[in-house]
């Protein structure tokens, strides 16, 4: 369990397949299918979650981790995993991509929902603090967009919601990680 950060980054790398392709696809087929606005900014919060777990599996000293914690640390990018498969978007003319949104819907937030919950336990059964710092602030601003994502059907407000989490994971990732050495 020496190296989690690659292990992580294999996930990732495979996770990250979808969205791209679907952002790809989308820009090739631009012509024929103009994407839902809202599924496209959902693929690049994505890509941006993934990037976080990544970056915060190569901070994870796994020195003295256990079994346990290393299983709920991996639940972590499978997770992510899971929602870029549930959210893949068809970039096809006949396919409503914001009704294939929709249909994922629950799935989809409950899943993003129970991520940030699954840090916090980690860090429990590591027997680690878990102080109200930063870190602690934007893992609760997630789980509580994730619920009110739950709710929300209409497709400008679902746009909104996807942008405000977009940006979240960004100011997110540079605010908690942005002096970690690349």
């Amino acid at each position: 369990m020496e190296h989690l950060w690659f292990f992580v980054g294999v996930i990732v790398g495979i996770a990250l397949e979808w969205p791209l392709r679907y952002i790809a696809s989308s820009l090739r087929e631009r012509r024929r299918v103009r994407p839902d606005a809202a599924v496209f900014v959902w693929q690049l919060f994505l890509i941006a979650l993934l990037i976080e777990f990544w970056v915060a599996s190569t901070l994870v000293s796994n020195e003295d981790m256990g079994l346990g914690q290393f299983l709920l640390f991996l639940l972590l990018p499978f997770g992510a995993m899971v929602l870029a498969s549930l959210s893949k978007p068809t970039v096809d003319p006949s396919v409503n991509q914001w009704e294939e949104f929709e249909a994922q819907r629950v799935p989809f937030f409950t899943i993003l929902a129970v991520l940030p919950v699954i840090s916090l336990l980690r860090e429990l059964v590591a027997g680690e603090s878990i102080p109200l710092d930063a870190d602690l602030v934007y893992r609760l601003l997630v789980f509580l967009g994730a619920v009110i994502g739950l709710f929300i059907r209409d497709r400008r407000q679902t746009l909104i919601h996807a942008s405000v989490m977009l940006v979240l994971m960004v100011v997110y990732m540079f605010d908690v990680y942005g002096s970690v050495p690349a």
